[in-house]
């Protein structure tokens, strides 16, 4: 006679959400405290989490697609705009600027010399720096 188990119980809910979340058959595994086989047995073609991963993979990827459509919907005109300036731009102080206005809005701004995404901690420079570096460079290359 064959077992009945409970695919709704936290350990199996938990394998599903790691999966989802990249997580490979052996950390699931390990996380879990159980076979990494048992772990693969699970999800594949007809093991028993693969119906359930797979609906909640399509609601999960649902919820994201939601996500990612509000955003673009909200910003899709200021980002049409930096992009824009970017491409269009003759001057290089310029595409920095868009550049960076893109990198603020994605990353967040920067808060402090310290924390500079963008540059990192050891190469910090301020964007009129950038912009002199930039322009002579495109002396030099005038030049050649």
């Amino acid at each position: 006679m064959a077992k009945t188990v409970d695919i709704k119980n936290e350990k199996y809910q938990n394998a599903i959400r790691l999966k989802y979340g990249d997580f490979t058959y052996l950390e699931i595994a390990h996380l879990l405290k159980v076979s990494h086989v048992s772990v693969k047995r699970w999800f594949r073609a007809d093991g028993l989490l693969k119906e359930e991963y797979d609906r909640y993979e399509k609601e999960r990827n649902g919820v994201r697609d939601r996500e990612t459509d509000n955003v673009l919907a909200r910003h899709a005109e200021t980002a049409a705009k930096m992009l824009v300036s970017l491409m269009g731009a003759r001057s290089d102080a310029m595409k920095f600027r868009a550049a960076k206005t893109i990198l603020d809005f994605v990353l967040g701004p920067v808060k402090g010399r310290d924390d500079d995404p963008y540059t990192g901690n050891d190469y910090q420079r301020d964007s009129r720096q950038i912009t002199e570096i930039l322009e002579s460079i495109k002396k030099r290359r005038q030049k050649d």
